[in-house]
């Protein structure tokens, strides 16, 4: 005996595809592509009177030409076949069944019971349901007519409408029934009274016939396919014995006989018409291939108006959803448009609350609960590339730092630069699901070993599940990400305007300023020099609109950067030793106050642009005036390093944290380095500085230790002839 656990997932590996076995209210007669008989049901003799050969041609005297003829058309098909034919056997009528699959071509021989004929009136009743059924407008009016309807045409003890849950569990939502019998309306069951495979089966074959689940399996011989070595595979046969476990489920339900009818929904099973008899009971099977149709139009009919109510959903949805986004488009504060109370994004899905967070604020509708979504994102933030987040479970947050309260979370990120989420909640739902009987299977040790058997009892058994909301369906989910799709486009949007809307800021002030500074200037050079006042006031002029000019040349080269344009350097040979030396005279000479000290190699050459290289070693300069201790040194240093020029400009300052070094060659930075002596700087310099350096193929390195900060250009040398 093995030592393999029992678990569910053991009756998931039960190989029912391939019993070996068929029921024995038919007889099976399997061939080769060539017509010749692989093997035969055990009872083919008893119930045809027949016994083919082994390794032979069927024989028109054992089944009739008929038979024969739809046989040879079986065997001339590539692909897929399947047939069926009346056939009159040694005296007996029969409804003879063709299918193949895997290579072999199968033929099932079931009994043509007495009355059959009705079969029109069965179709008669048959298009009147579906005619009836075009009518209803809505899936649960639909799957109640359709049982009442069945029960009426077959004759079952009970109908049931059986639908599946998200986890594979299922619900009996709709029941006709016998009067004596005790209802399972509103029970579920769990995933594993029908596991994986039997759920593949009925998506192959559509309509199930279990004539008498006490029957004794009639053995199909050879047990292996000459031809494969393999055991004959019965997945299509319209005969093959059931699980042994399934026949005793039924047997604990008390019913003999059933039948099931796939709902099949894109693909996916979505649920079965199951049909109990507390009888032995066949349904003959011109019958039962009516169903198969029948199935196919009740699954499109389920299928349309699944679709219809999504698509309404969906819709109602969208318009609250455009609406949204309409005023959120017309103002200037993203955060409080989608926070509004009056139809905000908490009305786009069925919730209990949300929040909108963005930039380090967040706001709270339906509620108070700002503290539980800034938890529930530091969470979300860990996964860098999640999006969108669900859960109908309480989340496992910090001690202190949840509400048990709220269960359900639907959350999804629009902005990555600024932290922007919504978060979704809803409260905890107590589920109180009625089973059909307490779902659980007992390990029981038969002549098979140890196996999972059903529950014996089927009397409704009530469990109280918490910590879980109302599930978030898969509306819910569209829902979501079509909001999230359409705020990321916003947001890009509302950034590139705002972009552009500066660029058109910095072109108007280079054009509208320009010309008034120019008067500015050209008043100030014609105020008299004699006069002291008039001397001072012209220094004071010139030097306000010499800095404001300079200021906009800054302004106007950053617009044509950021646009793009990139910038315009003209190489010459140059001697950077002069050239330093030149500007740190100057520099001295205009601010007295600011002690200069140099280390200058000499005749230190290199390809630059002398006025944009002046340009960088001014904005040091002028950097390091503003940034660094008052009354302290600033050091310039030119020296060549190996085939690089590196100038480096010293001085005494504050230190800087990471965040600033980071951010130190970005414009716009009023406060920059946190000093208070530049608060009129737009903080541009360094930008500017760094665009130079590299159009001359050189690099600025910013460095901080014991107190100093330096920055260094390097830039190639002149190569050596």
């Amino acid at each position: 005996m093995s030592d393999q656990p029992v678990t569910l997932a053991n009756c998931e590996d039960e190989p029912i595809h391939v019993p070996g076995a068929i029921q024995p209210h038919g007889a099976l007669i399997a061939l080769d592509e060539q017509g010749r008989v692989l093997g035969f049901s055990d009872n083919l003799g008893t119930l045809l009177g027949i016994a083919p050969p082994l390794g032979e041609p069927l024989a028109e005297a054992c089944v009739g030409h008929g038979v024969l003829a739809m046989l040879a058309e079986g065997l001339a098909e590539q692909g897929p076949w399947v047939n069926s034919v009346e056939a009159r056997i040694n005296r007996r009528f029969f409804d003879v069944i063709g299918h193949s699959h895997d290579g072999v071509r199968y033929l099932e021989f079931e009994r043509r019971a007495a009355g059959t004929a009705s079969f029109t009136t069965f179709a008669l009743n048959a298009q009147r349901l579906v005619s009836q059924l075009q009518l209803r407008n809505d899936v649960e009016s639909l799957l109640v007519s359709v049982t009442e309807e069945v029960r009426r045409m077959t004759g079952y003890d009970r109908v049931m409408a059986y639908r599946f849950n998200e986890d594979d569990s299922g619900e009996v939502v709709a029941e006709s029934r016998r009067e004596d019998l005790e209802t399972y309306l509103g029970q579920r069951y769990p995933a594993s009274d029908i596991p994986a495979q039997a759920r593949r089966l009925y998506l192959q074959n559509p309509v199930r016939l279990i004539g008498d689940a006490a029957y004794q399996p009639v053995a199909v011989h050879p047990t292996l396919n000459p031809g494969s070595g393999k055991p004959f595979d019965l997945s299509f046969s319209t005969l093959r014995s059931v699980s042994p476990i399934h026949c005793e489920y039924l047997a604990n339900m008390g019913v003999r006989a059933s039948m099931s009818i796939s709902i099949v929904v894109g693909g996916r099973l979505w649920g079965l018409f199951s049909c109990h008899h507390m009888s032995p009971k066949v349904v003959p099977y011109p019958i039962r291939m009516s169903f198969q149709v029948f199935s196919q139009v009740c699954s499109a009919m389920v299928e349309r108006l699944e679709q219809s109510r999504t698509s309404e959903l969906l819709r109602q949805a969208s318009e609250r959803q455009q609406a949204l986004l309409r005023r959120t488009r017309d103002s200037d504060d993203l955060l409080s448009a989608l926070a509004r109370p009056d139809a905000s994004i908490a009305d786009l899905l069925p919730c209990d609350g949300a929040v909108v967070m963005l930039g380090g604020r967040a706001s709270s509708i339906g509620g108070d609960f700002e503290d539980l979504a800034v938890s529930i994102v530091a969470q979300l933030q860990q996964d860098d590339e999640l999006d969108l987040f669900h859960s109908d479970r309480r989340l496992d947050l910090p001690e202190g730092l949840h509400d048990p309260r709220y269960c359900g979370v639907m959350a999804i990120r629009f902005h990555r630069q600024e932290s922007g989420w919504i978060v979704w909640l809803r409260l905890e739902q107590v589920h109180r699901i009625r089973w059909g009987g307490k779902p659980e299977k007992i390990v029981k040790t038969g002549p098979s070993g140890a196996r999972l058997t059903p529950r014996g009892s089927f009397e409704a058994w009530e469990e109280v599940v918490r910590g879980r909301s109302m599930p978030w369906t898969g509306i819910d989910l569209s829902i979501a990400e079509k909001l999230r799709t359409e705020l990321v486009e916003l947001c890009l949007n509302r950034a590139g305007e705002i972009d552009r809307m500066r660029q058109r800021l910095i072109a108007v002030l280079g054009h509208d300023l320009r010309n008034p500074l120019q008067s500015i200037s050209m008043a100030a050079a014609m105020l008299s020099s004699s006069d002291v006042r008039n001397a001072e006031l012209r220094q004071h002029i010139t030097y306000s609109s010499s800095r404001m000019e300079r200021l906009i040349s800054q302004i106007l080269e950053m617009s044509r950067l950021q646009s793009g344009a990139g910038m315009t350097v003209k190489p010459v040979a140059a001697e950077l030793s002069r050239l330093v030396r030149d500007i740190v005279q100057e520099t001295d000479v205009a601010y007295p106050g600011l002690s200069i000290e140099t280390a200058i190699e000499d005749d230190v050459q290199a390809q630059v642009d002398p006025d944009r290289y002046l340009q960088v070693v001014a904005n040091l300069l002028s950097n390091a005036r503003h940034h660094g201790r008052p009354g302290r040194p600033v050091l310039v240093e030119l020296r060549r390093q190996g085939e690089l020029a590196r100038l480096s400009i010293l001085n005494e300052a504050e230190a800087l944290d990471e965040a600033r070094l980071g951010n130190l060659f970005e414009p716009f930075k009023q406060d920059a380095g946190g000093h208070g002596r530049n608060k009129s700087g737009l903080g541009i310099g360094l930008y500017i500085s760094q665009a130079i350096v590299s159009a001359h193929g050189g690099r600025i390195e910013v460095e901080q230790a014991d107190g100093i900060i330096t920055f260094s250009v390097l830039v190639p040398l002149m190569p050596t002839p």
